[in-house]
Order: C-alpha cells, then sequence, then structure tokens
C-alpha cells in the first residue's frame, strides 16, 4: 500500500476489505499443525480409554490380566485409581431449578451412558493401547435404562442419579403479567409441537491431547483440541489441585469446534493426571466411533407453541413449553441447562411479543451428554417460531410473508427490550426480509406456484426465516445464565516491536474461524500500520492474557472489543512520541498506514517503526515526560449482555414424489452482523452453517434403539451433506452498526445454521402444504417425507 501523501486519504484501511484468509496458506496445503501432529518426545506414552457397552449398569469386576500382559502395556487404570489423583467435575452451576449432576473422570460403580469410560490403558505406543483396551474385560450388571426424552421425563422413568430423586435437571417458568388475559382476548389461538432429532457436531479433526511435564512436576503443558484453552486451564487447577500459574494449555490448529469442542472433556483431565503421575509425556487421540459416542451431542428437543393473534395475524400473547434432553452428565462449564433455558429465550427472535409465558426443563437420560452445538438451542426455537409463523398464515389466509410483516419489530420501535428482557440495540429485521425476498424473486414464485405445488412432476416450496442470534455475551450475560465458571471477559495485549511490527495476542482460539486475517485487520486499522506488519497469536494461555474464549459467537465481540481498546492505548501513545519528537501537540498528529504526519504539515512526519526505535531507546531521542519505554498495552474487553445480529434466509425446493427426495434449487441471505470486517470470511460463515443446516433438516440423526445402544456410531450410519447436496447461496450484507462495543461488531458464527434449520423446513412444509401434510419434525429425511406424502394422499 503506498503512503498517503496527506491526512484524510484513509485507502490504506483494511476493515471491510475480502482479504484471502493468511491461514489458508498453511491450512489447504497440508502444512498445518493440528494436536496429532504436535511433535511429542520420545518417551511419551499413549492412552486407549476402555468404554462401556451398557447404558446403566453396575460395574461389577474389570479383568485387566490380558492387557497388563501386552508387551508395552504400562499400566491399567480403574475409576477408583483416577480418582486418587482426580476431583470429580462439577460445573457449580448456580441458577434456580437446576439440580447439578458430578462425573468422574473414568467411572466407578456405575456406567449412566454408552460411551463413558471405565478403564483407561497405559502403553509406550497407541497401537497397543488399542490392543488393550480390546483385552480389558469388564463385567456389568445391567439396569433399566431411560433414553427417549419424553419416557426418561416420566415419573415412573429409570433415575440416571438416584440421589436427585427424578431425571428432570432443570425446570423454570417466566411469564409476563396479563398473559392469560392477553391470551383471552385473543381472535384466535393457534398451538403446534415440533420436534427435533438428536445429532451431533462431527467436526473434521476428533478431540486429543498431549500432556508434558516439567521441572519435578511443577510446570504442566497441555495442547488439546480445544475452543477454551483458559477454561481448560482453570478447570486443571481445580481438578488436580494444581497451581494454575503453573499450568499452560495450548491449543494447534484446530480442525473444526462447532462448540462440541467448547466443552472440558474427562481425557482433558486424565491426560495432565496420568502425565503428572508417571512424570512422562501422555498423549491420546480420539477416534471416530469414540467421537460420535462421546463428544457432545445437540439438539433433542421437542417445543410446544401456543400463540394468540388478533384479526390481522399480529400475536397477542404466546407460550412456550420446551423439553430438551441432556443426557447423563451436566457438560462443564455449562451445565444442563444450556439448550432448554437458551431455547425458551431466544424464540422471541425479531418479533414483537409483548406477552409471553415459558416452561422449561432439561431431562437426564441414559445417553451421551448433551451440551453446545453450533447454533445452541437457536436453530430450533427459530424453527418453532418460523414454523408458527407459517401457520399464521395458513389460518387466516394470508402469505407467509405477509405474516412476518406484520409481527417484525419496526425500525421506529428500535432500541427494544423483549419480553425476557433482551436488549436489541440495532436491526435491520424489515429491510433484511424484503431484500432476501427481492434476491430469490417471492412474488414471481408465489405467483407461478399451483395449489397443489406440482410443477415438471415435483412438489416446489419456498421456506422464510427471520432471525436474531445472540452474540459476544460478556460478564452480565454469563452470570445471568449461572455459568459461574465463565469468567465472560476477553483480554488482547497489542505490542509494536522495536521494527515497528505488530503483534497481538488474544484471549480466543482459532478452529476455522479466521482469525489470523480478521482480527489483524482490526489490529492494523486502529494503529493505522500496514496490514502485512501484524500478526496474530491465539490459543496459548501461557502468551495471551486471561479471558472466556471462543463459543457463542464471542470471537469478534469480545476479542476484537479487547484488541480495540488495547490498540487505541498504543496509538495514542505514538501520537505522543511523534508529537515529542516533532516538538508539536499530540493532537496535532494523525497516524496513517504506518506513518505519523502533522495535520496540515504532511511533511513533517515519522514511520511507526521510527516512533518505536524512540520507545525502544534505539535512538538519540528521549520519551516524552510521563511516559514510560516500551510500546505495549493489555486491555479487557467485558461486552455486558448480548449483542444481537439478525438475518433473513430464504430457499426454495423441489422434492420427488415417488421417493421423497429433496433438492435445494435456490438458497439466499441477507445478513446483518454490524460492522463487516472480511465479507469473504463472513459469506464463508454463512456457507457452512447452512450446509450444517441443510444436513441437520435432511439427513442427520443420532439414533439409539430402547437399551441406549447408539445405532449409528459410525460415518457409514451417520450421513452428511456433500458437496453434491449443496446449492449456491447468494449473500448480501446490510450494517446496522452498533454502539455496544469498542469495533461496532456483531457475532456472526452461527447464523447459518440458524437461519437454515427453519428456512429449509419451512420450504418442504410448503411443498407439501398443498396435499395437507403436516411437517413438524425434524429430520426429513427421504422417507420420512415419503411416508407424509403417502398418509396425506391417502386421506384426501
Amino acid at each position: 500500500m503506498a503512503v498517503p501523501d496527506r491526512p484524510g486519504d484513509d485507502s490504506w484501511k483494511i476493515v471491510g476489505r475480502s482479504i484471502p484468509r493468511r491461514e489458508d496458506a498453511w491450512l489447504l496445503t497440508g502444512q498445518g499443525c493440528y494436536i496429532d501432529d504436535v511433535p511429542e518426545p520420545s518417551n511419551t506414552l499413549h492412552l486407549g480409554f476402555v468404554l462401556s457397552s451398557e447404558a446403566h449398569a453396575r460395574i461389577v469386576l474389570i479383568d485387566a490380566e490380558e492387557a497388563l500382559a501386552l508387551p508395552g502395556v504400562i499400566d491399567v487404570l480403574t475409576g477408583e485409581d483416577i480418582a486418587r489423583l482426580t476431583r470429580p467435575i462439577h460445573t457449580g452451576f448456580l441458577l434456580e431449578g437446576h439440580r447439578d449432576t458430578t462425573r468422574d473422570a473414568v467411572a466407578r460403580e456405575k456406567v449412566r451412558f454408552v460411551g463413558e469410560a471405565v478403564a483407561v490403558v497405559v502403553a509406550e505406543n497407541p497401537y497397543v493401547a488399542e490392543d488393550g483396551v480390546e483385552r480389558v474385560l469388564v463385567t456389568y450388571d445391567p439396569l433399566p435404562a431411560a433414553v427417549a426424552l419424553e419416557s426418561a421425563a416420566g415419573d415412573d422413568a429409570p433415575l440416571v442419579h438416584e440421589e436427585l430423586g427424578t431425571n428432570v435437571v432443570l425446570e423454570s417458568t417466566f411469564a409476563t403479567e396479563g398473559l392469560d388475559e392477553a391470551f383471552a382476548d385473543a381472535t384466535r389461538i393457534i398451538k403446534e409441537t415440533f420436534r427435533t432429532g438428536r445429532i451431533a457436531g462431527v467436526p473434521m479433526e476428533p478431540r486429543g491431547c498431549l500432556a508434558t511435564t516439567g521441572r519435578a512436576g511443577e510446570e504442566l503443558t497441555m495442547w488439546t483440541a480445544t475452543q477454551i484453552p483458559n477454561i481448560v486451564k482453570t478447570a486443571l487447577a481445580k481438578l488436580l489441585g494444581h497451581p494454575e500459574s503453573g499450568i499452560r494449555v495450548i491449543t494447534p490448529d484446530v480442525g473444526g469446534g462447532f462448540g462440541t469442542k467448547a466443552h472440558f472433556y474427562p481425557e482433558e483431565l486424565v491426560c495432565p493426571a496420568l502425565a503428572l503421575k508417571y512424570g512422562r509425556p501422555v498423549k491420546w487421540i480420539q477416534d471416530r466411533r469414540e467421537e460420535l459416542l462421546t463428544n457432545i451431542h445437540a439438539r433433542e428437543h421437542i417445543y410446544t407453541v401456543e400463540v394468540g393473534i388478533d384479526g390481522d395475524g399480529a400475536i397477542v400473547a404466546m407460550r412456550c413449553n420446551m423439553m430438551a434432553n441432556a443426557g447423563a452428565y451436566s457438560s462443564y462449564p455449562f451445565g444442563a441447562t444450556l439448550e432448554s433455558v437458551g431455547g425458551v429465550r431466544f424464540i422471541l427472535g425479531p418479533y414483537h411479543i409483548r406477552n409471553y409465558g415459558y416452561e422449561t426443563r432439561a431431562v437426564a437420560s441414559h445417553t451421551c451428554p448433551a451440551g453446545a452445538y453450533r447454533g445452541t438451542a437457536q436453530p430450533t426455537a427459530m424453527l418453532a417460531i418460523e414454523g408458527m409463523m407459517d401457520r399464521i398464515a395458513r389460518e387466516i389466509g394470508i402469505d407467509p410473508a405477509e405474516a412476518r410483516r406484520r409481527n417484525l419489530i419496526k425500525p421506529e420501535q428500535l432500541p427494544y427490550t423483549t419480553a425476557v428482557g433482551t436488549h436489541y440495540r440495532t436491526g435491520s429485521y424489515s429491510e433484511s426480509l424484503e431484500r432476501a425476498l427481492e434476491m430469490i424473486g417471492y412474488e414471481e414464485f408465489r405467483t407461478s406456484q399451483p395449489p397443489d405445488r406440482l410443477v415438471d412432476g415435483k412438489y416446489r416450496g419456498i421456506g422464510i426465516c427471520c432471525y436474531t442470534e445472540n452474540s459476544g455475551m460478556g460478564v452480565a450475560a454469563v452470570r445471568a445464565r449461572g455459568w459461574s465458571v465463565l469468567p465472560g471477559f476477553d483480554g488482547a495485549l497489542v505490542r509494536v516491536a522495536s521494527d515497528g511490527k505488530v503483534k497481538a495476542f488474544i484471549s480466543h482460539a482459532a478452529c476455522g474461524q479466521g482469525y489470523h486475517t480478521s482480527f489483524a485487520q482490526i489490529v492494523a486499522d486502529q494503529l493505522a500500520v500496514p496490514f502485512e506488519d501484524v500478526s496474530i497469536v491465539v490459543g496459548d494461555t501461557g502468551l495471551t492474557p486471561e479471558g472466556t474464549n471462543t463459543f457463542a459467537s464471542r470471537g469478534t465481540v469480545t476479542g476484537g472489543g479487547a484488541a480495540v481498546r488495547a490498540c487505541l492505548v498504543v496509538a495514542e501513545k505514538m501520537k505522543r512520541i511523534a508529537a515529542h519528537v516533532l516538538e508539536v501537540s499530540a493532537d496535532d498528529i494523525v497516524i496513517e498506514n504506518g506513518v505519523a504526519m502533522v495535520q496540515g504539515v504532511p511533511d513533517m512526519r515519522m514511520t511507526v517503526r521510527e516512533i518505536a526505535e524512540v520507545a525502544y531507546s534505539l535512538t538519540s531521542h528521549v520519551m516524552p515526560e510521563g511516559d514510560d519505554y516500551g510500546l505495549e498495552a493489555t486491555d479487557h474487553y467485558d461486552a455486558g449482555m448480548p449483542t444481537i445480529s439478525n438475518a433473513v434466509h430464504v430457499a426454495t425446493v423441489a422434492i420427488e414424489p415417488a421417493d421423497g427426495t429433496v433438492e435445494v434449487e435456490r438458497y439466499v441471505v441477507v445478513h446483518d452482523c454490524g460492522r463487516v470486517i472480511n465479507p469473504m470470511i463472513v459469506d464463508g460463515q454463512i456457507h457452512g452453517g447452512a450446509v450444517q443446516a441443510l444436513g441437520e433438516v435432511l439427513m442427520e440423526e443420532l439414533v439409539y434403539d430402547d437399551a441406549g445402544q447408539l445405532q449409528n456410531a459410525t460415518l457409514l450410519e451417520y450421513s452428511l451433506p456433500t458437496a453434491l447436496d449443496v446449492p449456491m447461496i447468494d449473500i448480501e450484507h446490510i450494517q446496522s452498526i452498533t454502539d455496544e462495543n469498542p469495533g461496532g461488531f456483531k457475532g456472526l458464527g452461527e447464523g447459518g445454521v440458524i437461519g437454515g434449520v427453519p428456512a429449509l423446513t419451512n420450504a418442504i412444509a410448503d411443498a407439501l402444504a398443498g396435499i395437507g401434510a403436516n411437517v413438524n419434525t425434524n429430520p426429513l429425511k427421504p422417507s420420512r417425507i415419503a411416508e407424509l406424502i403417502d398418509a396425506a394422499l391417502e386421506s384426501r
């Protein structure tokens, strides 16, 4: 970039540009360093976990004799052995109505889901460890299992945790004043139940970790494929009884996280515990079957929604009753409330609903624990409210788009506080809807759509989703949700070296978001230095400040916010140094593209490198009075309550009547995440989320039988979308800049799936509406759609 000739030439600014991701230079050429690529010392021990084959059973006997006889097997440890090295995993969750559960890193006495670890084999290499696992013989006394959501909630269901006396681990209710009266005044009342299937995140890279010790065990370093290195560090200190100051957690390149890696898992406790025990490095790498059996599951929900409307279709009252399957244990750090509490609060979306009440329950079952997966309750919550919008339209005979127009929050109503207290500062709800409808040719589609929806032998439909996305929650938000082990803030250290190059250390962890690019764009603009001169460090608790890390679309808001704050401190110091050397007031200095200039006298200038040389005493100039040497600043940012993004997704589909197969023909998105840092990266995030939505709606579902056995724990049986399933996705951006954080940013990482699930479901429902089919359950696999078609045609 050329140096500007005069102040005010901002052609050098980089925020808002589609800069190719720096990460791609190593990730797409096979040069990434993932967890299994981290160099391991020659004396590394390897772990294999013996997983329970029973969903609910007493552990009668663990016979490790054959395993211990294998050459290369060092040890076999049971839950009792591990319990002597670690404390039980406990979230310390603080929310009324929540019943927390405690989990041993390795099960003792009883197992509560298929895949729970019952023993650990320690070996000289991973192959012997796996052989050892196969030779550990476990005798179980099987017990009845509570598996399906509704049956697990029953009074006579087998208890997952007997000490609780119930499987309901969260109960919460809420209602605005006058809700019953509002329903009584409604012109019509519409009620529907929506069900969604259990799914997995399935990142390309399964989990793994490598723990090493140093200096007689005083220092503990762990590499782990996680989104939350700071949270892992704190958990290890608490559960190992090890000084937190002596623990360093590093995330190498992470091959996808999607929320499933935003949890602290038992294996991440066992690895360092055994490294401390044996005084040798300890490594564990997960395989795909283990990933599907034991990584956090999500989305097994039931929503029953009741809306009261006036004669124009405006919602005057709404109730929601939700149930979520929490699995066998509360997940760390979120507890069992992540989906159940989130769903009933997110469901209001971008709609003006003043009278609202909910009842929500999280139900324990003898299945894999549930927790965060991209969107975390928002896709299913939006599925429910968007499904109701279509039903309102059918009930009073208006177009589904018009039903949304009549209920959206209007521009003049902003800022807006929802019935549950969520604050919307800025947004483009109506504008996004109208532009998305225009992009897809909505009016033309509706005009040409026959009543039976059959066009060229296929049922064709169009679906809409208007949604909000909660992002960037800070301290107030995490405390309100009861998360006692989450700090809520994030930090950034910005350092200008003596050569003028900048390095920013930010308390987040990269797993595909493009942090090395987008954070560099933020820092470059804030310091007014060339993008090429900025590098980013994330995912290393030994280098980065304290923080809360990466989940819930927090990165840009909290990490970017902390970076902006730190940059402002550094930039002001650079101005003071330049002013001192040039003998002018700091108020007269502007910095652009790496050059500090005097306003009105552009020939009076210093480069950032020259300023840095002064800061590090490498020239004859001295520092301004009152300023210390060095050129760096650390700052933290607390976003408080969430920042709200919004978007509209519209999809068209064609359904083959003979077999129920679905083709997504067109897909458009109008997205508003505030100030866009890098449109190319934003588009990529939306593309990826929309593809995951396609899988969630059309094919993905984890299926347990009545005994709690997972029926599809390989990718042969658990279907995922491929490139052949994905349509072209057209995206446009609206930027409703917010003043809620220093950069005007809003989060966006989960929006693709939040909007995609309802839009695709509603498109299928619209395609089948002509024959009277009621679509209210996901996933909509071809067999299920074919059944809906057959049943609808038979009943006509």
